[in-house]
């Protein structure tokens, strides 16, 4: 490892000779350290002594996004997932901001394509008079939207 840490490529053939170890010496310690990388991008190891006795474990690695405030999360989610605002999403805060949650509550609002998927897939209901609410579902997904987008509160049409 510490060959490598100029960063300079190595063949197995020169690592060995700058080393001074064993050619199938070096082979195993790079396979083993390949292995180990890939573990520890998925776990973390933990080594604790007591005593005599010493014991390892490999455990899942706790966080990811879950280490950051909501804001920084939702910052990185939306620049790396979903950097611009889709016309669903639009449609879906909209009738969030109207209060159009229930048939009583339906709105106007003119239909196209995508009002059409959103009804298809069960975010939008329709009320026998053409209006539009919310289900369940699109309220919840309003309420993301608006979390991951509050330039959406804004929208007015």
């Amino acid at each position: 490892m510490e060959i490598l840490e100029s960063g300079e490529p190595y063949t197995l053939n020169r690592l060995t000779q700058e080393s001074g170890l064993n050619f199938r010496t070096v082979k195993k310690a790079v396979e083993l350290l390949q292995k180990s990388q890939k573990l520890l991008r998925e776990r973390i190891l933990e080594v604790s002594t007591a005593e005599k006795l010493t014991i390892i474990r490999a455990r899942e690695r706790a966080g990811g996004l879950a280490l950051y405030p909501e804001k920084i999360q939702q910052l990185i989610i939306r620049t790396a997932y979903y950097p611009t605002v889709s016309r669903e999403e639009e449609i879906l805060a909209y009738l969030f901001i109207a209060n159009a949650s229930d048939a009583s509550r339906a709105v106007d609002i003119p239909e196209d394509s995508k009002l059409g998927g959103l009804l298809e897939a069960e975010h939008v209901a329709r009320t026998p008079g053409g209006r539009y609410y919310l289900t369940s579902d699109g309220q919840t997904i309003a309420r993301g939207a608006l979390r991951l987008y509050p330039e959406l509160k804004d929208v007015t049409g």
